[in-house]
């Protein structure tokens, strides 16, 4: 079911209670959908599916830790460049 935001806005508590019994209401507003009503059970269903991406992962770790120090990036850096040099040895062998 789509319905205006207008309409939402109006008629709230409807939505809620079609939602809990297993509709999914998107909202639009100009025209284009910008939100859902679920169920909290659709929700929880959604939360335990979900995986995220590496990118997101990676942000996550970020934000955490700080990320790494200079130092630790350049010790990466370096080891990239030498496993580069070893493979790029390797295949001027054949």
């Amino acid at each position: 079911m789509t319905v205006p935001l207008f309409d939402v806005k109006a008629k709230l508590s409807e939505y809620v209670t079609l939602a809990e019994q297993g509709e999914v209401v998107e909202i639009t507003k100009h025209g284009k959908t910008s939100a859902v009503i679920v169920s909290l059970k659709e929700y929880e269903q959604l939360k335990k599916n979900y995986h995220p991406s590496f990118v997101e992962q990676l942000a996550l770790w970020k934000a955490e830790t700080g990320g790494l120090t200079q130092s630790e990036y350049d010790d990466f850096n370096n080891a990239l460049r030498r496993n580069k040099e070893v493979y790029t040895a390797k295949e001027d062998m054949f």
